[in-house]
């Protein structure tokens, strides 16, 4: 297999079947590794192009009108395919197509191999953020200059496909073998491929063995190629780690200069750091930020910034932060709320910060155990059989093989799964229920502790607000001690700690462990058993018989579980789906309940979880008694104490699902609020479960603020009207002394009366005051007059995944023939990252995003120049958290409006005006669709939060004409 034909087809259509026809053939001819030869033709359809193609592709009617026909054109086409692999970007939609050309003209269909690059890229390039073709070509740096036109897909998917040859060929044999079983089900040709690059490497060794005859056979491995890279290891190759850092960079350094000098050494028009970060330019409000957090950790106390776009805020707490970790030889503890910022501020700031420092410190990121991949539980399940398994999850353990000979961290981030790695993951993730420690062989080897070492000596710790919290309830236990923490993103600590000390639990992931539970032939259960049994016979000559009956008792009551298990499933969905209504960005329904709600009609859902717990409980009993037959000691072999382990973690998460199956349906509670989400527009019948703590200030304070000596709290929205009350009563910090909290107000460094223009039309539809069409229709038409204005380089944000839907098919019927791409979260992706970069990336493009995207998307530049508030972002009143949070504001005599959702919404606000000026060279316009902002009391809030914008209200007929001249650079405004 090294002879290919690479091809792309544009067509008028998808289904070749009900009349859709070639337009154009592209194709590449690969031989031994080299490109060979190239065929590229238009084809006359005998049929109108839908627009909607002449727009995608560029392709219209006059073009193909003297073009050739497929009768014509097949002659010359076919030779090329004789004797050759067909390789295509998503394969079956090409081979579909050749496949029905070739019968229409009386032709053989094509019986070659087949080759599906999109496949490919998945199984060799795990950690890409998207296998589009066009995303693919820009990040490996493959010209691409004509997406959707049959040659220019050709050559890029050509130049692809040898990239993915040459990884294949550099990787290591044991991984093209582990492959090789993954995929042998597949309908694809992959697995002859492997097979034919295994041919290669044994063909390959075998010469070199012949070469290295005189040689020892020990000293053979040390000389082979690639052997340097690769740490092979009971039949899996992971990617060599660096050697280790030496004692001499442990913590504690030279003697530093004083702070004040230090600071300025530092960032001196012509210093270090200037050279080494991009676009830097000393900026008295970031210096200002600087000493005020270095006097803060000096003097022991907390402080609060509120450090506006453009202050340089990251590096305004990274430098005073490394300087007092060097200084006192202790660590400081940076948190973030995204994993994105975490990972931002690692591979970004830091690297800069190592160049232009005159002294060396260690960094590290450390995340929750769960985020990093168990090794020995990842090599048990590839000895799982592969019969009975779906392709999806073959396709993720080959993405994972893969991956080992490429990550450094085991870290699940970095992988870019199909759904079920979602959920396979769970089964392969570090715990600590099932972990061997220091009798475990990938012990040496495991990430999570690889990530610990580095954590426990680095000067500068990046975590996530999670695990933060995590740490706190586990009372420190988690983190390296420390005493420091620089707390960025601080306005979603509460929601955060909210999240992460309340419960969750989904009957998908009920439904899962059963799955993993059964004890039938093959399973790890069985397995455990037997190998225990076989171990103890020879050790002790203990009988079978106790073993055989136990299996046959949790056999027999493991196939009382599924049914109630679906039940009770069914029954909450129903239940939830009669009561539920949207309140996240998610598209989930949402409904708060109590245990007593599950009485009288709806008994039937207290009595079939009570059913199912009892008859966990006796499944447990079995599975307890297996791991009670394991007698203690050092001789037990590894794989009995291997699967001991793996069964003692699954019985913990088995009493775990059985305490969470009581807690959220039978046990009443006061302390938490409890609710309910399903997903409504997907035929996954699943509900998830939710509780959280009433209070967190509390369970912040103790542990945070009275522990520690110095906590910074930083972000763009700290403040309401500029007041940090609002926070500081959500922290528990009005709890502590007055001179232990201190705060900082720093403005943006942007000149926003020139760079921006604030629009806020008046009289447009009030939504429950004119019917709801009247208001859609307004927004859709505001939306439109926008991105006609702007030419795309539009971002519209909504508060309610359901009016992005209707807003988002409204724009399209009436754009339909104008050259605007809309990419609407959820409809065209989920996945944030992507649907930014493919922003970014189009022209004309228009970015519809709900809250996810209020916050944390950086777009500077010309790419984003009008940003859309089509709504004020209040919380729903119906979202639980808020619901529960307002009645008891309520009981006490307060305005759950002014006191919670006002300040809440005005920070979200601010947030989301925060992504149009992102450079001080930058321009925009920023339109609110509603009214209530000029019209009601409360509206002030918002305003008086803002930076000076040039603000205009009136008729919307008159304010839109200013978009034009403004992105333009006129500086001549009507007055409003």
């Amino acid at each position: 297999m090294n002879r290919f034909i690479v091809v792309d087809f544009e067509t008028t259509g998808s289904h070749p079947r009900q009349g859709d026809s070639i337009i154009q053939i592209g194709a590449v001819t690969i031989d031994e590794g080299v490109v060979t030869g190239s065929f590229s033709t238009l084809i006359n359809p005998g049929q109108a192009i839908p627009p909607f193609i002449q727009q995608l592709t560029g392709i219209t009617d006059e073009m193909v009108a003297d073009a050739p026909t497929l009768e014509d054109i097949l002659p010359k086409f076919l030779p090329m395919l004789e004797g050759r692999t067909f390789v295509a970007h998503n394969a079956s939609f090409d081979l579909q197509f050749l496949q029905d050309a070739l019968l229409s003209q009386g032709y053989y269909t094509f019986d070659g191999y087949v080759l599906d690059t999109v496949e490919l890229s998945r199984f060799l390039l795990p950690m890409q953020g998207s296998y589009r073709l066009g995303e693919l070509a820009d990040d490996l740096q493959i010209e691409h200059d004509r997406p959707h036109q049959a040659d220019s897909d050709a050559i890029a998917t050509a130049q692809l496909f040898l990239h993915l040859l040459h990884i294949l060929e550099e990787l290591p044999m044991v991984t093209i073998q582990r492959l090789q079983m993954l995929v042998s089900s597949f309908r694809s040709d992959l697995s002859e491929l492997l097979r034919f690059m295994e041919l290669q490497k044994l063909a390959s060794l075998d010469e070199f063995a012949a070469k290295m005859a005189p040689e020892s056979a020990e000293e053979q491995p040390q000389t082979q190629s690639g052997a340097e890279k690769w740490d092979v290891y009971r039949q899996l190759a992971l990617r060599k780690k660096p050697e280790r850092l030496k004692a001499s960079l442990k913590r504690g350094g030279p003697n530093l200069l004083p702070f004040d000098d230090m600071i300025e050494q530092m960032i001196a028009e012509r210093a270090a750091i200037a050279q080494n970060l991009p676009g830097y330019q000393r900026r008295e409000a970031q210096e200002s930020m600087m000493r005020a957090v270095y006097q803060t950790m000096a003097t022991s106390r907390h402080l609060l910034v509120e450090a506006g776009t453009g202050t340089g805020k990251s590096l305004g707490y990274l430098l005073p932060a490394i300087l007092w970790a060097k200084q006192q030889g202790e660590p400081v503890i940076i948190s973030t709320n995204t994993i994105q910022l975490q990972e931002q501020l690692f591979h970004k700031e830091i690297p800069a910060l190592k160049q232009s420092l005159p002294f060396s410190f260690r960094a590290a990121t450390l995340k929750g155990r769960g985020n990093y991949l168990c090794l020995r539980k990842f090599e048990q399940t590839l000895e799982e059989p592969t019969e009975g398994s779906s392709q999806e999850l073959l396709m993720v353990k080959g993405q994972m093989v893969t991956w080992l000979t490429q990550t450094e961290t085991g870290d699940v981030e970095e992988l870019s799964m199909p759904s079920a790695g979602q959920l396979y993951w769970q089964q392969v993730k570090s715990d600590t229920d099932s972990c061997l420690h220091r009798k475990c062989p990938w012990f040496s080897r495991c990430f999570y502790f690889q990530a610990r070492e580095r954590a426990g000596t680095a000067d500068l710790l990046i975590v996530n607000h999670a695990l933060l919290v995590t740490d706190l309830q586990a009372e420190h236990r988690i983190l390296p001690a420390h005493d420091v923490v620089i707390i960025d993103e601080a306005h979603h600590l509460e929601n955060a700690a909210t999240h992460h000390m309340g419960k969750q639990f989904s009957t998908a992931g009920l439904l899962f462990l059963l799955d993993r539970a059964n004890p039938e032939a093959g399973s790890y259960v069985e397995r455990f058993a037997h190998a225990l049994h076989s171990w103890m016979q020879q050790e002790s000559g203990s009988s079978e018989a106790s073993f055989a009956s136990n299996l046959e008792k949790m056999s027999h009551e493991y196939v009382k579980l599924k049914d109630p298990a679906m039940q009770l499933t069914q029954l909450l969905y129903q239940w939830a789906s009669d009561r539920g209504e949207e309140t996240s960005d998610t598209g989930r329904d949402t409904v708060r309940y109590r245990i007593s709600h599950f009485s009288g009609k709806h008994e039937k859902i207290r009595k079939t979880a009570q059913k199912l717990i009892e008859h966990m409980s006796l499944y447990g009993a079995g599975l307890d008694m297996l791991v009670r037959s394991t007698p203690p000691g050092e001789k037990v072999p590894y794989e009995v104490s291997s699967l001991f382990t793996d069964v003692s973690g699954l019985l913990n998460e088995w009493q775990t699902a059985m305490e969470m199956l009581h807690f959220f349906l039978l046990e009443p509670t006061d302390e938490y609020m409890c609710w309910m989400e399903i997903e409504s527009r997907t035929p996954k019948k699943q509900v998830f479960f939710y509780a959280a703590p009433l209070h967190v200030a509390q369970n912040l304070a103790e542990p945070l603020f009275e522990e520690k000596k110095s906590v910074v709290l930083t972000s763009a929205t700290l403040t309401v009207k500029d007041s940090f009350t609002y926070i500081m009563e959500r922290m528990g910090l009005d709890r502590l002394p007055e001179d232990r909290v201190q705060t900082l107000q720093l403005p943006s460094v942007f000149d926003y009366e020139k760079q921006g223009l604030l629009l806020i039309p008046s009289g447009l539809p009030t939504l429950g005051k004119e019917s709801e069409q009247e208001y859609l229709h307004a927004v859709i038409q505001g939306c439109i007059d926008t991105v006609r204005a702007a030419g795309g380089r539009t971002m519209i944000l909504f508060t309610s995944y359901s009016m992005l839907r209707q807003v988002y098919q409204g724009m399209k019927e009436q754009l339909s023939d104008e050259p605007f791409t809309l990419l609407g979260h959820g409809i065209d992706s989920n996945n944030r990252t992507k649907l930014v970069r493919m922003f970014q990336s189009l022209e004309h493009a228009v970015l519809l995003g709900t809250s996810s995207f209020w916050e944390g998307v950086d777009i500077p530049g010309d790419a984003l120049s009008c940003l859309v508030i089509v709504r004020l972002p209040f919380t729903p009143p119906n979202h639980p958290v808020y619901q529960a949070r307002a009645e008891e504001l309520k009981e006490h005599g307060k305005n759950a409006f002014m006191s919670l959702a006002l300040p809440q919404a005005v920070i979200q606000f601010k947030q989301g005006v925060g992504r149009l000026i992102r450079h001080q060279d930058d321009r925009g316009v920023v339109i609110v669709l509603d009214t209530r902002i000029v019209e009601s009391r409360y509206g002030r809030s918002f305003l008086k939060s803002l930076p000076p914008f040039d603000v205009h209200t009136g008729s919307w007929l008159t304010l839109r004409e200013m978009i034009v001249p403004f992105l333009g650079g006129m500086q001549s405004l009507p007055d409003s």
